[in-house]
């Protein structure tokens, strides 16, 4: 074997998994984490009873996670007891009406001609389900669990291939006759931050998914991901350097020799960078070493959207008909919504894990967590304190109009926060775009010879398990490389 030393840039879901699979090939592996805990975008923090999750809310598309941690001979079942989210999203609409997505595929119209109209949307879902179903099961089961390869996808899902042209509004209004329906399943979708005419039609198998196999929250939070990986990785020998922020990749004739953490060389024979990609190129190299073709691929890359996090841990108990609530306009309004509301806007939209999850929360009390829009517009130097704590006052009072609202412990992250604290490129909560192309992601083999990348700006990357799978699929690259592959 040619390398064996592999220092991992990194240490959430991605690096971990990555430092597992390259564990059990017999490398000397070594996570550097800039935080002070591991776990990155799915870990949690604990103050004064509540348990708050970083970043990522509720694991979808369980199969994948579970796939996810056999590939890494870990049972997940065991590692990870996780309990299904029962009714995972409620919408209320502008006509008074409100739909509630339960367990299982079941709906509920609450309002004006409920039972004639339930039936109907019922009846529509069914279909919707036997559409994409067996295209979700592709994916989940086969394509995401191994590098992208364009044959394999046509080989795989060419019969389905042409449900994915146009995007998310089209399929809709194609399949669903109520106004009302069409803009709660949209209501769905809103985290990736896009508007539902530009959102990529394949994002309703998330809406599939969560019908079909449920939300799920790990016993302890989302944290409980990440601190299995983590005991996984030091029981197997894994190193871990918390507190420590790399300066920089060294590099010596186009070649990874190492490491530079303040000034002091950490050699290895491999690197892999969960950064972003963005981050890995335009951060952690010198100019002069980094590949025009990457400079390109950074200078295009289209980001995602920026929000203000706002988490509450209240006293009190709150009595809501879902995990996740949306007051939301109409289909072709939700736009709208991806902007920062006037003070007397209606719409909003804001989770409750301790509806799934009481013990979250100290007793007798509950969390509910929002990422409020803003102007994405708005540099990160303009977010000061008065800045994030004015926008975190305007959502408060949002929701206190439908909530009552016992605050005992408040945390609030701005665009700036999620740049230097959890270290997002730009502020950007899901790096690329959720609506980027294969072409726009980074690879996990670069240029440079014993640079890896791994994260959301890879394949697959976006989401828990597809994380962990990113790690994975860089692991194998290196391994291949050591290999002579």
């Amino acid at each position: 074997m040619g390398l064996k030393r592999v220092a991992i840039i990194g240490g959430g879901v991605a690096g971990l998994a990555a430092g597992i699979r390259l564990l059990r090939q017999g490398c000397d592996v070594s996570i550097y984490e800039a935080r002070d805990e591991l776990g990155g975008c799915c870990s949690t923090t604990h103050v004064d009873g509540f348990t708050f999750n970083n970043g990522a809310m509720f694991v979808a598309v369980p199969r994948l996670l579970d796939h996810a941690f056999a590939r890494l001979r870990l049972d997940r079942a065991s590692l990870v007891p996780m309990r299904r989210i029962g009714a995972p999203q409620a919408s209320f609409l502008p006509d008074g009406n409100s739909i509630i997505f339960g367990d299982g595929g079941d709906v509920r119209i609450e309002g004006e001609h409920a039972a004639t109209r339930t039936a109907t949307l019922q009846a529509e879902i069914d279909r919707s389900l036997s559409r994409w179903a067996p295209l979700l099961r592709i994916f989940t089961d086969d394509l995401l669990t191994q590098p992208l390869s364009v044959p394999r996808v046509l080989g795989k899902a060419w019969r389905h291939l042409h449900k994915l042209r146009g995007n998310l509004a089209t399929e809709l209004q194609r399949s669903f006759s109520d106004p009302d329906a069409r803009a709660a399943i949209a209501a769905v979708t809103l985290y990736t931050g896009l508007a539902p005419e530009r959102t990529p039609v394949f994002q309703i198998v998330g809406f599939i998914s969560m019908l079909q196999d449920g939300l799920h929250l790990p016993e302890n939070g989302m944290g409980a991901i990440s601190d299995a990986l983590h005991r996984s990785f030091r029981e197997l020998g894994g190193k871990v350097h918390v507190g420590t922020r790399v300066d920089r990749i060294r590099i010596v004739d186009g070649k990874v020799r190492g490491l530079v953490i303040d000034d002091d060389e950490v050699v290895a024979d491999a690197v892999v960078s969960t950064a972003s990609g963005m981050a890995t190129f335009s951060g952690l190299m010198d100019p002069a070493d980094v590949p025009a073709s990457m400079q390109r691929r950074v200078s295009q890359a289209p980001l995602s959207h920026r929000a203000l996090g706002v988490q509450l841990g209240l006293r009190n108990t709150l009595q809501t008909p879902a995990h996740s609530v949306n007051h939301v306009p109409l289909l072709e309004q939700q736009h709208r919504m991806l902007a920062p509301q006037p003070a007397d806007s209606p719409w909003l939209t804001y989770t409750v894990p301790t509806h799934t999850l009481p013990g979250l929360a100290a007793a007798g009390g509950s969390i509910v967590e929002m990422f409020a829009p803003v102007d994405q517009d708005l540099p990160l130097a303009a977010w000061d304190t008065a800045a994030k704590e004015a926008a975190a006052d305007a959502a408060i009072a949002a929701l206190a109009r439908y909530q009552p609202l016992d605050i005992a412990v408040r945390r609030v992250t701005s665009p700036k926060d999620y740049a230097e604290r959890m270290h997002l490129f730009q502020g950007a909560l899901y790096g690329l775009s959720p609506a980027a192309g294969p072409g726009q992601q980074f690879l996990h083999e670069t240029p440079l010879k014993g640079l890896f990348l791994a994260g959301q700006t890879t394949y697959p990357g976006f989401g828990v398990a597809t994380s962990a799978f990113s790690g994975i699929f860089a692991a194998d690259a290196v391994i291949a490389r050591m290999s002579g592959g």
